[in-house]
């Protein structure tokens, strides 16, 4: 649950993992400076000693209801995705990344017939990577679908604040094989798989506006304008160009 200003607005970004996250931190820091209530290393300190069941950016409403009180943030917002393209990224990042599958388990069927029962026994398991959405998103949070882009967000902070400020797009961070060097072959799931799903996150499915066999969301994506579309395209231009990433690159492994 990263929380930051935005002017003199007090915001909270009901994070949902493997729904753009990456992205999302890195536009909020360049606009708003650092963010708050984020351990991107929770997962590397030791459990005895940790002080949550998951990392704070991952929190789950009931927890958030106990820690702060309502009406506590000026505005609030998140972003979902189709649980099946969310649940299948979940899996390749827990496998091919935090190695915290079992080499026991046959493959994604037989890791997700299992799910429910590891989900019951610890609704915390992979750090919320495979909670329902539902429990993370407050009621009044603004939703964004990741399947419409994040542009999106750039009006809605540019309308909350009353200033159209830098940067002008959210560029696309942590993209499946760009921060592994091994992985394993695209899931696709099964007929039963995708019932299973279904019944698992019936609750997102219904709340969001997603229906299995559909690839996007019954709600229409943010309009933008012929000029929001300039600026979205040249700081994206600028973004990618080779020696900025070089730089980013430098900065990063040097902590800056």
């Amino acid at each position: 649950m990263p929380i930051f200003k935005a002017g003199d607005r007090l915001v909270y970004y009901a994070h949902i993992p493997k729904c753009g996250g990456t992205a999302v931190a890195w536009y909020l820091s360049e606009r708003f400076g650092k963010i708050a209530f984020s351990d991107s290393m929770h997962t590397r300190h030791d459990p005895v000693t940790s002080w949550s069941k998951s990392s704070p950016q991952h929190i789950d409403n009931r927890s958030l209801s106990r820690l702060f009180p309502r009406d506590f943030f000026d505005a609030t917002f998140t972003i979902v995705r189709h649980p099946v393209a969310r649940l299948v990224s979940a899996y390749h990042f827990q496998l091919e990344v935090e190695s915290s599958i079992s080499g026991n388990i046959g493959g994604f069927s037989d890791w997700l017939a299992e799910l429910p029962d590891m989900m019951a026994e610890n609704p915390f398991i992979y750090d919320n990577h495979v909670r329902p959405m539902n429990d993370l998103v407050p009621n009044d949070a603004r939703i964004f679908h990741m399947e419409h882009g994040l542009d999106g967000l750039v009006a809605w902070f540019d309308e909350l604040t009353g200033e159209e400020a830098a940067p002008r797009a959210v560029p696309r961070f942590n993209e499946r094989g760009g921060y592994v060097k091994v992985k394993t072959e695209q899931v696709l799931p099964s007929d039963l798989d995708l019932e299973r799903i279904s019944r698992l996150y019936a609750a997102d499915f219904e709340r969001f506006g997603y229906q299995v066999d559909q690839k996007f969301p019954q709600t229409a994506a943010p309009q933008l304008s012929a000029r929001q579309i300039r600026e979205r395209d040249t700081a994206l231009k600028a973004h990618n160009d080779p020696l900025r990433q070089v730089s980013r690159k430098i900065r990063s492994k040097l902590g800056l």
